[in-house]
């Protein structure tokens, strides 16, 4: 059985496993070109091994990053996703990767927090180790504002996977939502010698710098961002940096930048979002979260704790939205 066990969870091909670890080196660089990279060595090793499990789990962490770390509607993507978190739970329900990313999809797509975390629960219950599992289900309860906790599982994935960018980037980013924006930063400067031109910790750390009214590293930071990606989330915390330290028609500019750009292609709605609250627009910022909300935008996950809405909170229509997205009260 023990046997049987490896050549589902691990393959006893191994070619299969060498092109697995090429899709999941290429996958964490989340740009477009090396995600789209990573798919491809993964679809390959399916092709060798096709009850390879981790193979399929890799496949639904990189669909999941087409939404996340680049602007393709989750609508598009997510469902791909979650059919390849299934296949995995399908092939080995012993995998705690296969339920660490079935979680994954059904914490930002379905909004289903109570799901979600019964996945990552069955995740960490069959490997305590899995730096994977721990990274996602710190996101899941650092987004519900359960902040203690959260910190501990991300801190716990840090300590089992040092040198990952990702983990502490988002490390840095729970940080900053449970409030500890000091602790953020100086764990924004251990990533930067990890990874210096990783875009989401120069991004998280132009936010960081937003809560301290450091506006000029505020923008630097994400100006930084905006150079190493292809999202358009660096713009809009371009943007909100801008015009949060005055400098409003370079803001507006970038604001109509993104609203061009959506009329070509998909632009994230909480993206526009961001610029229009930095402006202080608040009927148009209220309108596009509206648009997140109908487009099942998966950074609507962020409404309850990104500091950036603190000025909304007051708000009924803002209440309203919380309640839909489904936060547990």
């Amino acid at each position: 059985a023990d046997e049987q066990r490896l050549a589902k969870n691990y393959t006893a091909n191994p070619e299969a496993y060498q092109l697995y670890l090429k899709g999941r080196y290429h996958l964490f660089k989340l740009t477009p070109p090396e995600i789209q990279t990573g798919v491809s060595y993964f679809n390959q090793a399916i092709a060798i091994d096709p009850n390879y499990a981790l193979a399929y789990v890799g496949l639904a962490n990189a669909y999941r990053s087409f939404s996340l770390s680049l602007d393709m509607p989750s609508t598009e993507v997510f469902p791909k996703a979650k059919a390849a978190a299934q296949k995995a739970v399908e092939i080995d329900d012993t995998l705690a990767e296969a339920h660490a990313v079935l979680g994954v999809t059904i914490f930002w797509y379905d909004w289903d927090w109570k799901a979600a975390e019964n996945q990552f629960k069955r995740a960490l219950e069959l490997n305590p180790n899995s730096e994977d599992s721990h990274w996602a289900y710190a996101g899941l309860l650092s987004t519900t504002g359960r902040h203690a906790e959260g910190l501990a599982e991300i801190k716990r994935a840090r300590e089992l996977d040092p040198l990952s960018p990702i983990i502490n980037a988002t490390e840095g980013l729970n940080l900053i939502n449970a409030g500890q924006t000091d602790e953020a930063l100086a764990t924004f400067q251990k990533t930067f010698e990890l990874a210096p031109n990783f875009w989401l910790a120069h991004m998280f750390a132009s936010s960081a710098y937003i809560e301290k009214g450091m506006y000029p590293e505020a923008i630097a930071e994400a100006r930084k961002a905006r150079e190493l990606s292809a999202s358009s989330q660096p713009i809009a915390y371009l943007g909100y940096a801008l015009a949060k330290s005055g400098k409003q028609a370079e803001a507006r500019g970038l604001l109509e930048e993104l609203l061009k750009l959506s009329t070509q292609r998909y632009v994230p709605p909480y993206h526009i979002a961001l610029i229009y609250n930095g402006l202080g627009a608040r009927d148009e910022t209220l309108a596009w979260l509206e648009k997140g909300y109908e487009q099942r935008d998966p950074k609507m996950v962020f409404l309850k704790v990104e500091p950036k809405w603190n000025n909304l909170r007051a708000d009924p229509r803002f209440q309203d939205l919380l309640r839909r997205v489904g936060f547990p009260q």
